[in-house]
């Protein structure tokens, strides 16, 4: 897996719903994803993931590299077990559902531009 070399780290904040550096670059979560969604998303060569393993620093795929990312580690990887509770959302996967034992929670969201932006929770 490549990721862009910057050492730029985005910070992401769930309760306000927004991802930042020194500017916003979303505000607007769309929803949780399938794996079939995730799938028919990857074909838009536009669509930008970025992984998160402890829920604050993005790490950035160079979209290059999405089909065999997608191929290799998320295919088959997608939790799709999000239940909502009032106004919280929790994950209903476990580690042994999945070969591996990881998977990834999805969700899209739209770029300031209007691009789409694929966030990937890593549980592992």
């Amino acid at each position: 897996m490549k990721t862009q070399n910057e050492n730029t780290k985005y910070l992401m904040n769930w309760d306000s719903k927004k991802i930042w550096k020194e500017e916003i670059i979303s505000k607007e979560f769309i929803k949780y994803l399938k794996e079939a969604e995730v799938d028919e998303l990857m074909l838009n060569k536009d669509t930008q993931l970025g992984i998160i393993s402890e829920r604050d620093v993005i790490d950035w795929i160079e979209k290059e590299e999405n089909e065999s990312f997608w191929n290799d580690s998320m295919k088959h990887h997608i939790c799709e077990k999000i239940i909502k509770d009032d106004d919280d959302y929790f994950v209903g996967c476990d580690y042994e559902d999945f070969k591996g034992g990881y998977f990834f929670v999805a969700s899209l969201w739209k770029m300031e531009k209007g691009e789409n932006l694929i966030i990937l929770e890593h549980y592992h």
